[in-house]
């Protein structure tokens, strides 16, 4: 097994930032173990094949494909016995994601895709192979990952895509305000049985569970990542009652907003 591991420590940017990269010939059978992941992971496989395991699902993964576990993820994966990957690795946060990774087809429903370019893997190949460098530097580099990343995976969208897509986008620009799937509807012109029937569809869960999950989700990154109060993390998140924000927190994550804090670190 040949591996090599680089750390950003000028991590100066709480919002959006790489954590650390690396690379990984697996022996065969090489595995992680299940863990919550609390950052995004995104693999590049260059040669070899291998398994994904995310939230019960078991996805194979190959030669010229990336998969990515999300925070919050339940997540492993494992080298195949008689053909084991080859991979570059990258490990990030930022809330800029929610609107990057679905622009590039990539979601919690969707977290493998193929790069038959082989743009992507070769952004992430100059940022692995570049080693130790300056923070500057990475960023820029990490940039042009991303910029492969959305290009390789554009496609003619259809108008349901699109209508989900234009979903996603004003949910997340008004993260900052309670949004019901009404708001959605009258800002897409389209009727709530026809929204909710596509949505689903193609983002994998009713709208209503999507916003919320939106709202906790960012809740929990500024929990984790900043020193704001419970009361001015639920004003962020569009909550301007701090008790109906801890009574809606404790329902998605099974516990209050101190104790979430208090466990992740």
């Amino acid at each position: 097994m040949e591996h090599c591991n680089f750390i950003n420590y000028s991590r100066r940017n709480l919002d959006f930032n790489v954590v650390q990269y690396g690379y990984r010939r697996c022996a065969s059978g090489f595995g992680e173990k299940p863990n919550i992941w609390q950052n995004y992971l995104m693999h590049y496989v260059y040669s070899g094949r291998g398994t994904l395991y995310a939230d019960g699902k078991k996805i194979p993964v190959e030669k010229n494909q990336l998969f990515i576990i999300f925070p919050g993820q339940i997540a492993n994966y494992f080298a195949d016995e008689d053909d084991p990957f080859e991979y570059r690795w990258i490990e990030f946060y930022g809330a800029g994601m929610r609107w990057l990774l679905p622009e590039a087809g990539i979601s919690v429903e969707n977290p493998v895709i193929s790069d038959e370019s082989g743009k992507i893997g070769e952004a992430l190949k100059a940022i692995v192979d570049g080693g130790q460098i300056s923070a500057a530097g990475l960023m820029s580099e990490f940039w042009r990952f991303i910029d492969a990343l959305s290009s390789e995976s554009e496609h003619e969208m259809s108008h349901v895509e699109r209508y989900a897509q234009q979903a996603v986008y004003f949910i997340q620009a008004n993260i900052g305000r309670k949004v019901t799937v009404e708001d959605v509807c009258r800002e897409l012109n389209i009727s709530r049985n026809y929204f909710t029937e596509i949505f689903t569809k193609y983002v994998g869960m009713p709208p209503k569970k999507y916003i919320v999950r939106q709202h906790m989700d960012m809740a929990m990154e500024l929990l984790r990542r900043t020193r704001y109060s419970v009361g001015e993390i639920a004003y962020i998140v569009g909550y301007n009652n701090p008790m109906e924000f801890t009574k809606a927190f404790v329902r998605y994550a099974g516990m209050s907003p101190s104790e979430y804090r208090k466990s992740a670190q």
